[in-house]
């Protein structure tokens, strides 16, 4: 009788301990809850909800390695634990043990093979890896199983991206702004991606949202400047690049993108300002002195455009010959000229 009162008096010690050890829990205090727990575990080891609680205690006390300590007890208890599965997957990502945290992804998959999240999870392990050739098939799953959000959309934009595929790269991107609209990273993303593309008719709204948000962002300037000419919208590129060279005075792709619509349209004098300005930026540059050339022999200035023509001939690589046999020639000629 007596054995049994002092069995039921532990018993009921104990569980008056984890009823405590509960509340503390409940309430965040983690160190007082942690000590509670490891002193049940000293007297029953194979108390799973206890050994998981503390856990998380320290968890929430920055002690990782005991955490990771406690999930793989519990995990060798039993594997089946899901939540155990990921929370320790995530501390092994965190602590940099990233094959180990890998394997607990995928076990937590096996544990709940239909299971979105799950997939979800391990997809996103492997994106934050930059390993695209396992994160993709997962992402694909997850998609066909119905899991429509901004995160998985951005991350098949990236997947596709890596595979090359700017097409569908895109239509992930748009799918994700179509969840937030007002999200500028994705907007940028996606005009950058039109504008590589050489999509400029649809690159230029988005970069005209961009510049309006920002007007003192030289790129996203040049951009739109870009866009504009590549489309021969020659007034909106002039606009986009004087003020991309404005903010940035040494934006080189700037005044060589501005010097070629001027030229486009004939303004000898403007491109030859610009280009002037673009080899003092680049001086070992062969091509832009040829241009210039070509600028100073269309205003009849014979004697520059003969030093500009010998100036690239003396750069030039002799990657084009016509280029290289029309400098020659035009210097000849023009020196012949000034030699009447």
């Amino acid at each position: 009788m007596k054995s049994f009162i002092l069995i039921f008096a532990i018993l009921q010690a104990t569980e008056d301990l984890y009823n405590s050890a509960n509340t503390d829990f409940e309430a965040g205090r983690w160190a007082d809850a942690a000590m509670k727990y490891e002193s049940i575990l000293k007297e029953d080891a194979s108390q799973i909800s206890s050994r998981f609680n503390l856990a998380v205690c320290y968890t929430k006390l920055g002690n990782s390695d005991g955490a990771i300590a406690a999930y793989r007890t519990l995990l060798d208890q039993n594997g089946t634990i899901y939540e155990a599965r990921v929370n320790l997957a995530i501390l092994l990502d965190q602590s940099g043990k990233r094959d180990e945290a890998g394997e607990q992804f995928e076990k937590a998959l096996d544990v709940h093979p239909d299971d979105v999240q799950a997939e979800f999870n391990l997809a996103m392990f492997y994106m934050r890896v930059n390993d695209i050739a396992k994160a993709y098939p997962h992402l694909i799953a997850v998609q066909a199983k119905g899991l429509s959000s901004l995160e998985l959309y951005v991350a098949l934009s990236e997947a596709e991206h890596a595979r090359n595929n700017e097409v569908k790269s895109r239509e992930y991107l748009e799918k994700a702004i179509s969840l937030d609209s007002k999200n500028t990273n994705l907007r940028r993303q996606l005009a950058i991606s039109y504008f590589t593309d050489k999509e400029y008719v649809r690159a230029i709204p988005l970069l005209a949202e961009l510049v309006k948000s920002e007007s003192t962002n030289a790129d996203y300037l040049y951009l739109l400047g870009k866009s504009y000419e590549e489309v021969k919208a020659y007034p909106q590129a002039i606009a986009a690049l004087e003020q991309a060279i404005r903010v940035k005075s040494d934006y080189v792709e700037a005044y060589a993108t501005l010097s070629a619509v001027f030229y486009a349209q004939e303004n000898w004098g403007r491109a030859a300002q610009l280009l002037s300005r673009l080899i003092e930026l680049r001086p070992s540059e062969a091509l832009p002195h040829f241009v210039l050339a070509t600028c100073w022999d269309n205003l009849g200035n014979a004697k520059e455009a003969i030093v500009q023509y010998n100036k690239f001939l003396e750069l030039d690589d002799g990657s084009n010959d016509a280029r290289s046999f029309q400098a020659r020639q035009r210097a000849r000629t023009l020196e012949r000229r000034l030699k009447k």
